[in-house]
Order: structure tokens, then sequence, then C-alpha cells
């Protein structure tokens, strides 16, 4: 009986040893088959198909960006591999006065990086972008913003090139820069903004911010800050809400608009005066109404949004008219159990990228809707749906 089990186990034991040699064979030859890139910026694309893009990510042990090109029904045709210590995991924003660029922020990791990313449409090239008319090292924090001109806002500030971190408090100084005029404000103590876009108006930067949180980290004195690049001052303002947290979703000539996580939408003159409307009104009171992976705005009046409730995803259009409103975007394709990001609009190929995960962390899918009618154009299966940040056709 004891030689049965030590050969049972042996056998267990070569098994083992077999099906580990098979994974790793298997891993290297797919490397192996691989074309390698160096630098983002040399990377092309081709006729046909669609490239799956998941940027470096080294908290899942990823040091390069892998790029599948698949095509309509899922199946990978090439994989890439793109070495550049610069280029990792990426929120993609794109505003209407310029469809053709995507601004790129990266996260992922702790650093001070001094220029950003675009990504031309029309040609299909990424772009490093340097930032060289600082005095320090600032950083981008993150490039989600609307109006005509080119503005992020800094991880430290661009008069010290430090946060000035305030032990006593917790608070710290960052700055919000227009890189095409290259003028630049830094925010006071307690006034760093939000993960959220930031608005040009009226000459002025709008941003929100969470000021400190209670013990609950729940924050308390949430704001809107108008902020005047060439006077160094901001006014604040809460819509006399306590608590309640702010996103400025868009800007026209004439109005700027801030979505409250309330439901409320704040529609702000150049005067500073606002109407208050609740285009949700008519849906159940939801946790979410703004996050930088769920809002697109379409056009100059239209955004493609999604909103949660209870674990649940609601796909809708909000429309910025005299009187705003939201109604559900009510598609077959679309199921609310399931998670959604919305990526960009793809002019050229009349299309929306919007990615979509259900409860398998590994299984997902790409869907490819059309930007009129909003109708499915394609459903393509895709693995590890959380880490895609980018998706091209020519």
């Amino acid at each position: 009986m004891n030689k049965r089990l030590g050969l049972f186990a042996l056998c267990l034991v070569v098994l083992a040893a077999v099906i580990v040699i098979f994974q790793v064979f298997k891993s290297h030859s797919e490397a192996s088959t691989r074309s390698v890139i160096n630098g983002i910026e040399n990377f092309t694309v081709e006729d046909g198909h669609y490239y799956l893009m998941y940027p470096s990510d080294h908290r899942v042990s990823q040091g390069f960006t892998l790029v599948k090109e698949v095509s309509e029904t899922g199946e990978v045709m090439k994989e890439f591999e793109i070495k550049d210590e610069d280029f990792r995991r990426a929120a993609i924003h794109q505003k209407p006065n310029d469809p053709n660029r995507l601004y790129i922020s990266l996260f992922g990791e702790a650093v001070v990086e001094d220029f950003y990313y675009t990504y031309d449409m029309s040609k299909q090239k990424f772009e490093q972008v340097p930032l060289t008319y600082f005095q320090h090292n600032v950083g981008v924090n993150h490039i989600m913003h609307y109006g005509t001109d080119v503005i992020f806002n800094t991880i430290a500030s661009h008069k010290t090139g430090d946060q000035d971190y305030n032990s006593q408090t917790g608070d710290f100084k960052m700055s919000i820069s227009n890189f095409t005029e290259e003028k630049s404000y830094e925010t006071e103590y307690g006034r760093a903004p939000d993960w959220s876009p930031i608005l040009q108006f009226n000459n002025n930067f709008i941003y929100a911010g969470s000021g400190q949180v209670n013990d609950a980290g729940i924050p308390e004195n949430t704001f809107i800050a108008i902020a005047d690049p060439n006077k160094g001052t901001a006014e604040y303002m809460n819509f006399d809400r306590k608590a309640v947290e702010f996103a400025p979703i868009f800007t026209t000539e004439e109005h700027a608009y801030i979505l409250a996580d309330t439901g409320e939408l704040f529609v702000m003159d150049k005067d500073l005066a606002y109407e208050t409307y609740e285009p949700y009104k008519d849906l159940p009171k939801q946790d979410i109404y703004y996050s930088a992976g769920q809002f697109l705005m379409l056009n100059e009046e239209v955004a493609l949004q999604g909103i949660h409730q209870d674990g649940k995803t609601t796909l809708g259009l909000l429309t910025l008219s005299k009187e705003p409103k939201f109604d559900l975007l009510e598609k077959d394709y679309l199921n609310p159990a399931n998670d959604y990001k919305i990526l960009y609009q793809d002019h050229k190929n009349n299309s929306i990228y919007i990615v979509e995960g259900a409860g398998d962390d590994k299984k997902g899918n790409l869907l490819v809707i059309d930007n009129t009618n909003f109708d499915l154009i394609h459903k393509i299966p895709i693995e590890y749906h959380y880490l895609l940040d980018m998706v091209i056709k020519n």
C-alpha cells in the first residue's frame, strides 16, 4: 500500500511539473510571437481590426503595454509588447470641441512626471507633450478638462515644487495650469481639487474639492472653486448644500454645469448666479451620479452617462438643454447587473466604445455601439476587462 501511495504521489509531482513547464513554455511561446515595439509613440495600426490596449501596470506585474489585435468576434490576430517606461495605466478624456484628440491621465504609480500624453485619432499617433514653462518639477495629476484651452492640475505647487504639506491639519497645496496660455494658479490649503474635470469659464478655472473629512471619512466642507489665474485668488461656494460632493461636468461660453451627488444639477452663469435642476428625479435615488469612467460628452449638449444604485449600473443620456433631463438608454444588450466603463467616441467609425464586465474578473466584453442611434454594432469577448484602457480602430 505504501509503495502504491508513493507511486501515486510521484505521479502527481511529475504531472504538476509537466503542467508548470507547459504553462512556462506557453507563456514564453506567446511572448516570443509578439511584436516588440520600443516607445508608445512608435505604435501604429493597420486597417480592419480592433486594437485592445492594456497599459503597463506593475501592480499586476505587467512591465509593458500589451496590445491585442482582435477581430469582430474576439479572435486574437496579433499581439504586441510596447516597451515604454513612461507610459502606464490611463484614464481617457475627450471633449466635444476637440473630438479627435484624447487626453490621457496616467495613474497607478506615485511619480512626478513633467509631461502628459495625447492620442490623435485622425493621425492615429500617441504623443508625449513636455511641460517646459515651470521652474519646478510639478507632475500631472490629471488632464480632464473642458474649454478651448488645455488645462490640467499638478501634483505639486508650481510656486515651490512641493505640496507644502501641513502635518497638523493634513492639508497641502497643488496647482491648476493652463498649458495653452502657460498660466497657473496655486490652490490654498484645504482646497485641493478632486479627480473630476476642470472647467475653463469666463477666464477662470472651476474645479471641485472635498476639503477635510471627518472621522467617518465623509467630506464635511465640500466646495466648488472659481479661481482666477491672473489675480491668484479664488471664490468658493457650495450652493447652500453641506457634505454634498460636486463634479463640474461641462461648460459653454454662457454656462457652467455642476453635478451634485444628490442628483441635483446646478447651471451657473457668468455672474455666478445659478439655477437648480433635477434631471434624475424620475429615477430611484442613486449612489453615484458622476464617475470619470462613466461620463462622456457626445457633443455640446448631450452626454452618455452611467450611474449606480445598489451595485447596478444605469446607462442613459443626460441632455443639457434649457430644462436638463436624463433619459434611460433602453437597449437589449445592456444588463444593469454588469459594470460599464465608457471609453470614448470614434467619429471616423461612427462608434462609441464601452467596456462591459460581469462577476468574472477575467471575462468581459467590448461593446461597440453606434454613436447616433446607440444600437449595438459588435459585442466582442475580451479578457481582463478591468485592465483595458483604450481601443483603437483604423
